[in-house]
């Protein structure tokens, strides 16, 4: 056996220090990778899009903010009082009162309604909402218009807003405030159903009505026809017998100027060109090459009016007012009436023959009486 020396032991004791350490350092490595792997791999991706899509931006759609229920009701309310119920001391069907009026003047009592409702009756008796009772006097009425104003010996009453007619439009909310058959203060609902209606029928002449379905009968003659502001811009006048939901008002712009006239002078005068006209029918406009969508043609021109003055024709075709395109037949109505009360003219843009041409034309106040003989 050999035997060992203490140099020998003391190379191997080195050689397995050195092997151990080797080894240990080997497993420390190896630790430092398996980190950096786990690092990598936790490591967030960066987003690489294919391609940058297009985004269209849809517009926005603008909801009208929704009107209360009740919205008339305010209106009701305060307008309602301005609202009178007329009784004729003649005694009438089915209950039937004489009419509705409406106070447009609180602090001399003064009242507007119908001429049929004053007509024949010399006893006429207002009655307020409140219910108070008072006699009434008739201060002045023109039956070709079918308008008359009363007097109560009263003051500080309520009193109507009046409005503008001319702001109207097709499918526009009114409401009727009236006295049908006696039922006091009665509201009924509706639209503007059209404007520019005619009636002419024994010596009545209104060729400007507002055609409403909101209900009106026996007894609302003279009450309101009221917008969603609360103005009174019409006067009820008449319904189509037979018909349901086809009733007609004067325009407040033609109760105020005949109201004026009766509580200053003796007669009533109207506005007036002196012609006759309508909407030109597609087929036509296309026929004589009129350069506007919208126009009007004239169809008769009366002797010695304005119209004849100034040289218009049968035939002529109005195609603009003072530098506007024709809206409708109300445009030239409201043109003439504003221009007689400032004593202004009106200024036509008229085609004729394949040619255009301005024509100003100065209207005149003309009886009523003078147009029922023409």
């Amino acid at each position: 056996m050999r035997e060992r020396t203490p140099w020998r032991e003391i190379l191997l004791w080195l050689v397995g220090v050195l092997i151990g350490a080797g080894l240990v350092n080997f497993g420390r490595w190896l630790g430092r990778q398996e980190v950096q792997s786990q690092k990598s791999t936790n490591q967030p991706i960066a987003y690489q899009p294919v391609s940058t899509p297009k985004i269209e931006r849809v517009p926005e759609i603008q909801v009208a903010p929704p009107s209360p229920i009740d919205f008339w009701v305010p209106i009701v309310e305060k307008l309602g009082n301005a609202v009178v119920s007329i009784e004729s001391d003649e005694p009438l069907p089915g209950g039937q009162n004489a009419g509705s009026g409406i106070i447009f003047d609180g602090k001399r009592g003064l009242i507007v309604t119908n001429h049929h409702v004053t007509e024949g009756s010399r006893n006429l008796t207002v009655i307020l909402k409140d219910g108070r009772r008072f006699k009434a006097k008739v201060i002045g009425s023109e039956p070709h218009v079918d308008i008359a104003v009363l007097q109560i010996p009263a003051n500080n009453l309520p009193e109507a807003k009046f409005g503008s007619s001319e702001q109207l439009k097709e499918g526009a909310w009114v409401i009727a405030i009236g006295n049908p058959f006696g039922f006091s203060n009665s509201v009924t609902v509706g639209v503007v159903s059209a404007k520019g209606r005619s009636l002419r029928d024994e010596g009545v002449l209104l060729d400007d009505l507002i055609q409403t379905d909101a209900a009106i009968n026996p007894g609302n003659s003279g009450g309101a026809l009221v917008n969603s502001k609360g103005e009174v811009v019409g006067i009820n006048v008449a319904m189509r017998p037979g018909a349901q939901g086809i009733a007609f008002a004067i325009p407040i712009e033609l109760v105020t100027d005949v109201v004026e006239q009766l509580l200053h002078h003796k007669e009533v005068r109207l506005p007036m060109l002196g012609i006759s006209y309508e909407m030109i029918s597609e087929d036509e406009r296309r026929k004589l090459g009129v350069p506007s969508e919208k126009a009007l043609v004239i169809r008769a021109v009366m002797k010695g009016m304005p119209a004849e003055q100034y040289g218009l024709r049968n035939g002529d075709v109005i195609v603009a007012i003072n530098g506007a395109l024709i809206r409708d037949t109300n445009h030239l109505r409201y043109a003439v009436r504003r221009a007689a009360k400032m004593g202004e003219t009106v200024k036509l843009r008229i085609f004729r023959n394949g040619s255009l041409s301005d024509v100003e034309v100065k209207p005149s106040w003309v009886p009523i009486r003078q147009l029922l003989r023409r």
